[in-house]
């Protein structure tokens, strides 16, 4: 399926049920106006005809006939409004496509970590990061489980990414069911900071300690017996009517003592009622999907509970339908009178209750499948949205391997090139001058294995990688509130990554114009010392630059080869193209370039 054409289409198809719906809410708009015009004139001409039976009968009439019509209506608007989001999920895709998917407000900027072994220099969140490529979270818990998985917060082995590998692939052409689960979460859920909270309000309630509620329902069916048999006292004439206002003045003394300790819950479920109606039907929509591949399967078993044969479908909608009477606790008059005649307060804590102790155990593995369900099918629109991207094999070697290698943020823009280190190799040294192309292609290959360790296709004609950590030392910047140089906060960097070569760890890793904070002499020497030092400890990597004589390291040492970019003139002016070489760079543009800037370099100077 043609990712293009499918959203293109969709965004049409959506745009004229809008229209439809438009003219078919117009008229219903009308019909509202008519009914109430003539709700008005039946009351006055039945007032004025002094004939009060009409006057009711007609009036209940068309009051029941204008609810109607309302209910009619506000389902066409939230028809149109479901609409609405299909088209901002389809020019979602669009943008995907066409690379200006950095223009999304989700950056993911609070997973911003300088000090991680590679997500700072990779560009995995902020600014035309990974993340804003491939995020279509609609949940908290998705959106928190695409980030660690992006960070790779838990190391996945050959097999178990095989295992997401066909999970992702899997879910990419289930592209209809995607966009399903995106658009009931974007129909009730606010993407803001606040729900972070109630996601963790929601876990914490359900591990809580449960309150004892079965006498305060004897409590409350006592004192709505009693207000009931006020009121029809009051209506034959044998109790004031005033008893009754100090009755329901008793009944909200009552109600608020048998709830003090659960004000706190009703306030909060009031507020997150429409993310828990998300959550139950997104959750709804993974229990009713068939899955094929044993990963989804996997991540499915968290929502079943075969000892007591509980779903997770249908409990969820219960909770929901429970909240559904919690009202406005804090503010809604209807709900507050209501409350005063049938203590719904003590009655919904009770249910609350109930539903705790049957499901509280459960909660947080459901919502942890919720999530996993979520980050997974935002990685799957990558296989969806890039059809020539491929599968990489994953292998129990220390290799890398690639053609046609592209980075995958720039999209069409990348110019792709074939790279290979393995057997004997265990370092690239890549030169080249200034806008060359070194930072990018580190970063090229960095980004692909993120990738591949995700489960996901990367951008390549054909991939194969080893399982590794991977460190990088790119882009570090003085710190002065910690009073940090950027040429020691590289050493800091420098030093976590000798840690880990130490600690037997399978690393790989990138670094780009190390010691380049020094002299040319100490930055040659500790370079020199740092590789060698890497490859003894099993380490394998790239370097790039624009030290020359490191590249006299291949003629002594046939574990290290030498690989360039360069540049070329026309008219005068610098061009790249962008093509990885073999051997080392032979170019340099620094001088034409201080030039551009109007530095003149004269023989007397």
């Amino acid at each position: 399926m043609n990712a293009l054409k499918f959203y293109k289409e969709n965004i049409e198809k959506s745009k004229a049920e809008i229209d439809k719906i438009n003219k078919q809410s117009l008229a219903i708009g009308w019909s509202r106006l008519v009914i109430f015009v003539l709700l008005i004139f039946s009351i006055y001409k039945f007032y004025s005809m002094d004939n009060p039976t009409l006057m009711v009968s007609f009036g209940a009439f068309f009051i029941i006939l204008f609810l109607v019509v309302v209910g009619f209506h506000n389902k066409f608007l939230q028809k149109k409004k479901k609409q609405e989001i299909m088209i901002q999920i389809n020019e979602q895709g669009l943008r995907r496509l066409n690379g200006e998917f950095k223009n999304e407000e989700d950056k993911g900027e609070e997973y911003i970590d300088e000090k991680h072994p590679y997500t700072y220099d990779l560009d995995i969140f902020g600014d035309n990061s990974l993340f804003q490529l491939i995020n279509t979270t609609v949940t908290k818990a998705g959106r928190e489980a695409l980030a660690k998985i992006l960070s790779r917060n838990t190391i996945s082995t050959a097999e178990e990414i095989n295992k997401k590998q066909k999970a992702i692939d899997e879910l990419g052409k289930k592209v209809k069911w995607r966009q399903k689960l995106i658009l009931n979460g974007k129909l009730n859920i606010n993407n803001t900071d606040e729900e972070v909270n109630e996601l963790e309000y929601l876990k914490e309630w359900s591990k809580s300690e449960g309150k004892t509620v079965g006498y305060r329902k004897i409590i409350a069916y006592i004192f709505i017996a009693i207000t009931f048999i006020a009121i029809v006292m009051s209506f034959i004439g044998t109790l004031k009517g005033s008893y009754i206002l100090l009755l329901l003045m008793v009944n909200f003394i009552v109600i608020r003592s048998l709830t003090k300790d659960s004000r706190d819950v009703l306030h909060m479920f009031s507020l997150i009622k429409p993310t828990v109606k998300a959550y139950s039907e997104i959750l709804a929509l993974i229990e009713d999907e068939n899955v094929d591949s044993e990963y989804l399967k996997e991540i499915k078993n968290k929502i079943k509970n075969v000892d007591n044969n509980i779903s997770c479908k249908k409990e969820m909608k219960k909770l929901s339908s429970i909240l559904d009477w919690v009202g406005d606790s804090n503010g809604n008059a209807y709900y507050l009178i209501i409350n005063l005649f049938i203590f719904s307060d003590v009655f919904l804590v009770s249910n609350l209750e109930s539903w705790k102790k049957k499901n509280g155990k459960y909660l947080d593995s459901w919502l942890e499948a919720m999530g996993e369900f979520d980050a997974l099918s935002s990685v799957a629109n990558l296989p969806f949205d890039f059809d020539e991207w491929n599968y990489p094999e994953v292998v129990s070697e220390k290799v890398v391997l690639g053609e046609e290698i592209g980075h995958p943020i720039l999209g069409e823009r990348a110019v792709r090139n074939t790279y290979r280190l393995e057997e004997s190799t265990k370092v690239t040294l890549i030169t080249g001058s200034n806008m060359s192309g070194k930072s990018t292609f580190l970063r090229t290959i960095g980004l692909n294995l993120v990738l591949s360790y995700l489960g996901a296709p990367v951008s390549a004609k054909n991939f194969k990688c080893g399982l590794f950590d991977l460190y990088t030392c790119m882009r570090t910047k003085d710190n002065l509130q910690e009073s940090i140089s950027s040429f020691y906060a590289e050493i800091l960097r420098i030093k976590l990554l000798i840690e880990g070569a130490k600690e037997g760890k399978r690393i790989f890793f990138l670094l780009d114009e190390i010691f380049k904070g020094t002299n040319s002499e100490d930055r040659h020497t500790g370079a020199k010392v740092l590789i060698n030092q890497l490859m003894d400890a099993g380490a394998i990597g790239l370097v790039s630059t624009h030290d020359l004589e490191l590249c006299d390291l291949e003629l002594r040492d046939n574990r290290i080869k030498n690989q360039n970019f360069r540049e070329y003139y026309e008219d005068n002016k610098i061009k790249f193209d962008y093509k990885l070489r073999e051997g080392r760079s032979k170019t340099q543009n620094a001088i034409h370039l201080m030039k551009l800037a109007g530095i003149d370099f004269k023989e007397n100077n």
